[in-house]
């Protein structure tokens, strides 16, 4: 099975229970989303996992502005996910999902690749709401992909990670970081992956060195990234 075939499986079937659902359950389909409009959702449903949101999204020096979350209702609006009326909004289908995934979220992970030309962030939240992938594209555009609720956001780590390794060997080298954050503990877990221009793996992790930064070591032969890096953040939890 191709890792696309894999990220299939592990997205929300529309045809089944989750759909039935509507309050609950991710849209099936990929949801595109501007800083400004996760701000608007932020600013109508905060709730305890708000502020990690805000946090990993990089979106925590942004002020709670109304100018922003007053441009970010607009565009929802032009989307269909609010409903408008007089001063009344009301949140709709996929806007409504996330915001309370958004606001209840206890757990992220953070896995971005990180190349000689471009830097590639993907998410992964987990909230008693539901679960969704977000991947960071340019001009500060979010794309949600809905995930089933019994996924195991670690076989997701291992296979972006496992993924983002191969693409930065073929592109000569690089560095995978990985972070999980709880919204429970200050600082997040590290795992960081580099790709060095000759094919060996280094994966740099805790505990640190006697220099206050990240031990590293070369991967053994047969070692796979993503597994490494799974099973050091899963050790944290």
């Amino acid at each position: 099975m191709s890792r696309n075939q894999q990220r299939e499986e592990m997205m929300t079937d529309p045809t089944g229970a989750e759909a039935k659902r509507a309050d609950t359950a991710m849209p099936a389909a990929a949801y595109r989303m501007t800083s400004h409009e996760i701000l608007a959702l932020l600013a109508f449903e905060p709730g305890a996992g708000t502020a990690l949101t805000r946090r990993v999204l990089g979106l925590a020096d942004l002020a709670d502005d109304h100018d922003l979350v007053r441009a970010g209702v607009g565009t929802l609006n032009i989307r269909g996910t609010v409903e408008v009326s007089g001063e009344e909004v009301t949140l709709l289908a996929e806007a409504r999902i996330l915001a309370r995934i958004f606001s209840t979220c206890s757990q992220w992970y953070d896995i971005t690749r990180i190349g000689s030309g471009a830097v590639s962030p993907s998410y992964l939240v987990d909230s008693p709401a539901g679960r969704a992938a977000i991947f960071l594209r340019p001009l500060s555009e979010y794309v949600c992909l809905p995930l089933r609720d019994d996924v195991d956001l670690l076989d997701f780590v291992q296979m972006t990670v496992d993924e983002a390794v191969a693409d930065l060997t073929t592109a000569g080298g690089g560095i995978v970081s990985s972070r999980r954050y709880h919204m429970d503990v200050a600082k997040p877990v590290v795992a960081n992956i580099k790709v060095l221009e000759a094919g060996t793996l280094q994966v740099a992790s805790a505990p640190l060195d006697a220099g206050g930064q990240l031990g590293v070591r070369d991967l053994e032969s047969g070692e796979q990234p993503g597994l490494t890096v799974r099973s050091l953040l899963a050790a944290a939890s």
